[in-house]
């Protein structure tokens, strides 16, 4: 199977890979992979789940004077995946001489120039919009929570921009540190069309301040000014969060609306999730409840609840838990009449057939991204 790569400032960055969903099919369950390049010459890489990330890419970026939007051909075959640049730029590094091979310097002859690198640039320089910046800033630690999320960083400086892409559902988010820049210019940018969100980051500590700066530009509130804040508190338990549930870009454009990411404002958000993995613990439950009950057996809802109000477990969610096994894919129960039920296969089977139809579905997804 191949599929195909763009590089971003952080991949170069890091020395990092962002894991794509055909990555993530072919590492599953690994936490290291060997790279093999064009010229044969291997790679140890780590697999980061946690970051959603592949690590070790450095020393390959730096062999091939890879840059920005430069593309990678992902050959994903065996224990190993194989690595092709595409860009006709790209160049491997000048091979390794031996000290009784290596020609002499000659004094009368100027050394060769440094063949000029081609260099993309995006539709806004930032030595245009902000003269006064540097090119280059260090980069915060709240980028790394914000890839983690689902979105990718696209510029070396502030205003830091992000760009969540959605299928069908783009959108770009610009972001300055308490202090680095101008409210009012941070505004602009988003006024001028080249983001859909700006905000402001600062501590929890100092969302007052915050507050306060952005009153400067228009004292009618968040939502009317379209200038909103972020804490990088709220950005890393969103990040831990995403580890138990895949917290996304839709989740965080929903909070960018409200004007406000802080610990406040998505403790609804981790409301909703915990009540998400409540329910897929109900689900659990029932199954270790029915793992008594023999194959075409029949029973009766009310056979279960003695065991099942023990677990915590109310009547009307046993129910729906009790109809979606009677359903595709499962198709565990037979429901015959209300309440009363046909157990078709032992729930250890059921499972052993699950976990099948889930090996049979990843084999066709890689034909179908190989196809691609």
């Amino acid at each position: 199977m191949t599929a195909r790569y763009v590089l971003t400032s952080a991949c170069l960055t890091s020395g990092t890979m962002n894991l794509t969903q055909s990555l993530r099919v072919f590492l599953q369950g690994r936490d290291k992979i060997v790279l093999r390049d064009e010229d044969g010459e291997t790679y140890d890489a780590c697999v980061n789940w946690q970051h959603n990330r592949l690590e070790g890419l450095a020393p390959y970026y730096a062999k091939r004077r890879l840059g920005v939007n430069d593309k990678i051909a992902l050959h994903l075959e065996g224990g190993e995946i194989g690595l092709e640049a595409l860009t006709p730029s790209a160049k491997p590094a000048r091979p390794r001489s031996t000290e009784s091979e290596r020609p002499r310097p000659q004094p009368a002859e100027p050394l060769p120039e440094k063949p000029e690198k081609r260099v993309k640039v995006t539709p806004y320089p930032k030595e245009v919009i902000f003269p006064h910046k540097p090119a280059t800033s260090e980069v915060p630690a709240f980028s790394a929570d914000l890839e983690v999320l689902g979105f990718s960083r696209e510029s070396s400086s502030a205003p830091w921009v992000f760009r969540a892409a959605m299928g069908r559902r783009t959108f770009h988010l610009a972001l300055a540190k308490f202090g680095e820049m101008e409210a009012k210019e941070l505004l602009s940018y988003r006024q001028q069309g080249r983001v859909q969100y700006a905000a402001i980051v600062v501590g929890e500590s100092s969302k007052a301040e915050a507050l306060a700066e952005i009153a400067t530009v228009r004292p009618s509130g968040l939502l009317q000014v379209g200038l909103g804040y972020v804490s990088p508190e709220a950005l890393q338990r969103l990040a831990k969060l995403r580890s138990a549930f895949p917290v996304g870009p839709l989740d965080i454009e929903r909070l960018l609306r409200e004007g406000r990411i802080d610990l406040e404002a998505i403790q609804g958000l981790e409301n909703e999730i915990s009540k998400v993995l409540h329910e897929r613990g109900h689900f659990s439950a029932v199954l270790t409840l029915l793992a008594d009950q023999r194959p075409q057996q029949v029973f009766l809802l009310a056979d279960l609840m003695p065991m099942a109000r023990e677990m915590n477990l109310e009547a009307d969610h046993l129910q729906e838990v009790l109809q979606s096994l009677s359903s595709p894919p499962f198709l565990l129960l037979k429901r015959l009449s209300p309440g009363e039920f046909l157990m078709r296969q032992s729930v250890e089977q059921a499972l052993a057939d699950w976990a099948e139809y889930a090996q049979v579905m990843s084999r066709r997804l890689q034909g179908v991204l190989q196809d691609w």
